[in-house]
């Protein structure tokens, strides 16, 4: 009697939790959903004391490096088409189109902004998540912190906190993904955006959750538009912030999302690239880092894809160092580039800024005559000048490491070899880590960049930009950032 008893007690029981958690008075957990909750947990709770110093440093450096790579990109293909779009439809004056003055509703002006700030692929890279990640972190802070009033304290926090939910997401994403043709600065940076937007505009828990899940709904992206070299590449990013401004939007006005978003058979593992069992488990999602995912940002030198990073520098070196000229160079060889983001021949194209982006030959070419690979050097304008560049870049042979013979640097460097026409031959080889890593450029040197682009813009005289690096630097200390916008984003 007393079994049936307890089996009768225990069958009540559940059909209470069953009721509460129909309610809303329960939220029952699944290996499925636990994941949602934990970067929920993080974007709602974590407190400013538990980030560290090195963090905020990283976030200023981010914020300040796509404010430069915004002002350079301001002008470039596709963007003022965008823009001007934008502009016209109008709306609810939310939040500023930088440099324009101009408001328009938050998740059409963090689209704008976020494209602006990825036209000249200048911005960062965060390698765990394989993003670019500031150029959904910085548009989505700044312009829904402008949205909220925000302070400056509250955006770094933000920009910490986005960083590291992408960080947590994208590292078991590119650990178990079966293939690369998603594109990970949409899919997984969209899960960053969210959560700055959610943090920023005070959302619970249970309301972050869903966010989570709205935004996934959404959730797009590949590599096509690059593979193609066509202009869309650089407002796919835009899509990532426009979608979780909209999905916090939506989350604080109650509508709910679906939790089960990681894990699940319709989650993001099983949807964008694995499908073979095991999963990963819950606990790979947890805190990887002694520090913050943000400490490890790695920002660019070149206004290019970053797997040419290394044959560009050694380009520039080489030249530098020898006093090469195009008229002294009787062949180039680029060893270990064959990846289809860069190594591709150099050819005529309806759009060839976007295509000196992604090709290895022309980057090279343009790095040896000019020394550098700045936003200018990729103009439209520029391409068509430099006829002698673009000569040489047809003429830059693409090999495999095993064409070099005995003796090739190693496995997985990268290696410009030139022959002069006096008979001397230079080699560079990198690794892709060796331009890559998080102590490549430090504060300084992004303030050397973002002064550059700045100058290279014309969009902001050489006082305003010490104002604005000065300003950065006590970033925390802003009591409204719409005061900084109105002084540094919109307009001349």
């Amino acid at each position: 009697m007393e079994k049936y008893t307890l089996k009768y007690f225990s069958l009540i029981f559940q059909m209470v939790i069953i009721l509460l958690s129909l309610s809303g008075h329960v939220s029952a957990q699944t290996e499925e959903d636990i994941v949602t909750r934990m970067m929920a947990e993080l974007t709602v709770n974590t407190k400013s004391s538990e980030i560290s110093d090195y963090a905020y440093q990283k976030a200023k450096m981010s914020l300040l490096d796509i404010l430069g790579t915004s002002m350079a990109g301001f002008e470039s293909s596709g963007i003022t088409e965008i823009k001007n779009q934008i502009l016209d439809w109008g709306g609810k004056p939310e939040a500023t189109v930088w440099f324009t003055g101009q408001k328009v509703p938050s998740p059409m002006a963090g689209f704008v902004n976020s494209a602006i700030s990825h036209a000249m692929d200048l911005d960062d890279w965060h390698q765990a998540s394989q993003t670019h990640i500031s150029s959904v972190t910085v548009p989505a802070a700044l312009t829904v912190g402008e949205m909220t009033g925000a302070t400056g304290k509250e955006v770094l926090d933000a920009l910490v906190i986005g960083v590291e939910v992408a960080g947590r997401v994208g590292r078991p994403f590119n650990k178990y993904k079966k293939h690369g043709n998603f594109l990970p600065t949409s899919v997984i940076g969209g899960f960053g955006a969210t959560a700055i937007v959610c943090r920023l505009m005070g959302l619970s828990v249970e309301q972050t959750v869903n966010a989570f899940g709205l935004y996934y709904s959404q959730a797009s992206g590949n590599r096509q538009a690059l593979f193609d070299r066509t202009l869309t590449k650089r407002i796919q990013p835009g899509w990532a912030v426009k979608a979780g401004i909209l999905a916090a939007v939506f989350a604080k006005q109650g509508i709910t999302g679906p939790a089960q978003i990681i894990l699940s058979d319709a989650g993001l593992l099983r949807i964008y690239g694995y499908t073979d069992a095991p999963l990963p488990k819950v606990s790979e999602f947890e805190k990887q880092l002694d520090g913050w995912e943000i400490e490890m940002l790695c920002f660019k030198k070149y206004a290019c894809c970053g797997a040419s990073h290394t044959v560009v520098e050694g380009a520039i070196e080489i030249a530098k160092e020898n006093d090469l000229k195009l008229a002294d160079v009787e062949s180039v060889e680029l060893f270990g580039v064959s990846d289809p983001f860069t190594g591709i021949p150099w050819k005529e194209s309806e759009n060839p800024h976007v295509l000196a982006q992604f090709c290895a030959p022309y980057e090279v070419a343009s790095a040896i005559k000019n020394r550098k690979l700045g936003p200018e050097e990729i103009t439209n304008r520029r391409i068509a000048e430099d006829q002698d560049v673009s000569q040489l870049a047809k003429k830059i042979q693409l090999k495999e490491p095993a064409e070099w013979g005995p003796g090739y640097p190693g496995k997985g460097y990268k290696t410009i070899r030139i022959k002069t026409k006096d008979g001397r031959t230079f080699f560079k080889s990198y690794l892709q880590s060796d331009l890559f890593n998080p102590d490549e450029l430090n504060m300084d040197d992004i303030i050397v960049k973002m002064k550059s682009n700045a100058a290279y813009s014309g969009l902001c005289s050489p006082e305003k930009a010490e104002t604005l690096v000065s300003t950065v630097k006590d970033f925390e200390s802003i009591g409204n950032v719409r005061d900084f916008v109105v002084k540094y984003l919109a307009g001349k």
